[in-house]
């Protein structure tokens, strides 16, 4: 019996809070996205762009297999791994579609109360409304990537 291969695509962007426990919802359109095999399980760390990653814990398995090939010998290879493996956390969202964002990433992404939750096909990335903007203003001309749409024939 051939197995079926099912394609996980997260995109849009959503505005969401987080509550006094610092829960979060996940849009129910990126929770219908999740592959069942990832059991309402996601991977939470620090991105490179001041904002976390939330990534389906198959996906997660490619990151880690990925960064398994860099060599422990080496100690920019050694501070690398350690940079994104050693703030990742495993979060199951509850019956209501909620995870628990811990305190210290948000603090990193410097998230207080609200929360723009866009999906980056193969992750979610949360930002602080007031990052995401920043980041929109200083790369705002898209004719900045006019050789990125070339090379994927956009």
């Amino acid at each position: 019996m051939k197995e079926e291969k099912i394609n996980i695509s997260f995109t849009g962007e959503y505005y969401n809070t987080l509550d006094s426990k610092s829960r979060l919802s996940i849009p129910a359109k990126f929770r219908k996205a999740l592959n069942p095999i990832n059991d309402r399980t996601f991977v939470l760390t620090r991105g490179f762009d001041k904002c976390l990653l939330l990534y389906p814990v198959s996906e997660w398995n490619k990151v880690e297999e990925q960064l398994s090939f860099l060599s422990s010998m080496k100690g920019r290879h050694r501070n690398f791994i350690r940079s994104i493996v050693r703030h990742a956390s495993y979060l199951q969202y509850d019956s209501q579609g909620r995870i628990i964002v811990p305190e210290n990433l948000c603090g990193y992404a410097t998230i207080k109360k609200e929360v723009a939750v866009i999906g980056v096909i193969k992750k979610i990335e949360l930002w602080s409304p007031d990052n995401l903007n920043r980041l929109d203003s200083e790369s705002q001309d898209l004719g900045d990537f006019e050789d990125l749409a070339d090379e994927i024939n956009f």
